[in-house]
């Protein structure tokens, strides 16, 4: 069992939004939409603008796509390191159950990096973008479905509450991606795309911190 792996976990945490932060700073400017804006907007601009080699605006997107790279990578770690490694906490009551999260999170990571090393702006690579996307959020949905599961049979309710609502914003992202608008339609629809992308992400965020202090409290107990 990892004695720091709450902690460490919420360390890369503050990290990765730390990098996008910066990454937004600097960001060139523009959105589908728009394409003289000046700056990152939180409403109209998808976090994967960041990682664009050309911001909308056709601005040099190097110092933006440097920090959001780092802050992306620093998440696949993060994000990895946690959800693979906390299913040690419930190997011995439920080790299949485990397997699947570990798979589940393996995949989720790997697509992560996928969308790292796929810009949205290059069009050989677009498809795989939006493919490497998607499967974060459906991986995202499996993996924290697991969990909740996992936490609910150590009596963690608060942590599975969690997760359960979490499950139900990221669920409720990937049916609005099937069945939603096109984010191009409009300034109106492309706003409420890139507004549920982050709703979606800081959930998932905020619910692995709030795992991580379940796995804290776990290690109370050993």
């Amino acid at each position: 069992m990892k004695k720091n792996i709450g902690r460490n976990t919420r360390r890369c945490i503050l990290l990765f939004l730390s990098s996008l932060t910066m990454a937004a700073f600097f960001y060139g400017g523009g959105n589908y939409i728009n394409k003289e804006t000046t700056y990152y907007n939180f409403f109209t601009n998808f976090i994967s603008d960041l990682g664009r080699t050309t911001s909308h605006s056709g601005d040099d997107n190097t110092i933006s796509i440097f920090f959001f790279t780092i802050g992306m990578l620093i998440q696949v770690f993060g994000a990895f390191y946690y959800l693979y490694n906390a299913a040690d906490y419930f190997k011995m009551d439920k080790p299949k159950v485990t397997i699947f999260a570990k798979i589940s999170a393996a995949i989720g990571s790997i697509s992560l990096l996928g969308v790292i090393l796929t810009p949205a702006d290059v069009p050989s690579l677009y498809f795989l973008h939006i493919l490497f996307a998607n499967s974060v959020f459906n991986c995202a949905f499996i993996t924290l479905s697991i969990y909740g599961y996992l936490f609910y049979s150590k009596g963690l309710k608060n942590v599975t509450y969690t997760l359960f609502i979490c499950s139900l914003i990221v669920l409720g992202y990937i049916v609005f991606l099937e069945i939603g608008p096109p984010p191009w339609k409009s300034i109106e629809t492309l706003t409420m795309h890139a507004t549920y992308q982050k709703i979606a992400v800081l959930s998932l965020i905020g619910t692995i911190w709030v795992m991580s202090k379940g796995t804290d409290l776990l290690d109370d107990k050993i």
